[in-house]
C-alpha cells in the first residue's frame, strides 16, 4: 500500500499481519529534513491494554549491511544451528543493532536497536516469529526496493 507522498516525509509504506492478526509490521520509507532516506520498521501488537508499538530505524547508508546480517541470522535460526547472535554498530557508534534468537519462547528473530539521542540511549526490540520470516522479508524487500528507487 502506497502512502500519500510527502505526508510526514513518507516515500513508501506497506504493512503485513502475523500471529493471526495479533501483530502488524509496518515498513515505512521516509525522508528527513536533510533529505536522508531511512527505513522505519514498526511492530504493533495487541495487549490487554490496547496496542504496544515498537519502532526501529535503519538509514539508507546502513541498509545493505543490515540486510546481510538479517538474512544470515534468519537462516541460522531456520536451520536451528546454535544460538545465532550478530551485533553491528553504525553512525559513528550512535546506533547499534543486535539480531538474535530470543532467550525464551518459540523460535523467532529478536531485532534490537540501541540508539543515542539528546536524552541518552534508547533501546527498542521487536520479535519476528519463525513462521512469519518469509512474509516479513517480502514486506521488508518491497520497502528496501522503494528506498533504492526513491
Amino acid at each position: 500500500m502506497m502512502a500519500d507522498m510527502g505526508r510526514r516525509g513518507e516515500v513508501y509504506s506497506t504493512r503485513i499481519f502475523v500471529d493471526d492478526g495479533q501483530k502488524t509490521f509496518f515498513f515505512n520509507v521516509k525522508e528527513n529534513r536533510y533529505h536522508d532516506l531511512y527505513l522505519n520498521i514498526v511492530e504493533s501488537r495487541k495487549t490487554d491494554r490496547g496496542f504496544k508499538r515498537t519502532s526501529l530505524v535503519v538509514f539508507d547508508d546502513d541498509i545493505d549491511k543490515f540486510m546481510i546480517v538479517l538474512e544470515r541470522t534468519m537462516n541460522a535460526i531456520r536451520s536451528r544451528k546454535g544460538s545465532p547472535e550478530e551485533t553491528f554498530t553504525v553512525g559513528g557508534g550512535r546506533r547499534e543493532y543486535l539480531l538474535r534468537l530470543p532467550p525464551r519462547g518459540k523460535p523467532a528473530l529478536q531485532l534490537t536497536e540501541k540508539r543515542e539521542d539528546a536524552t541518552g540511549y534508547r533501546r527498542e526490540s521487536l520479535i519476528v516469529p519463525l513462521n512469519s520470516f518469509d512474509i516479513f522479508l517480502d514486506g521488508l524487500g518491497k520497502a528496501v526496493s522503494a528506498m533504492n528507487n526513491a
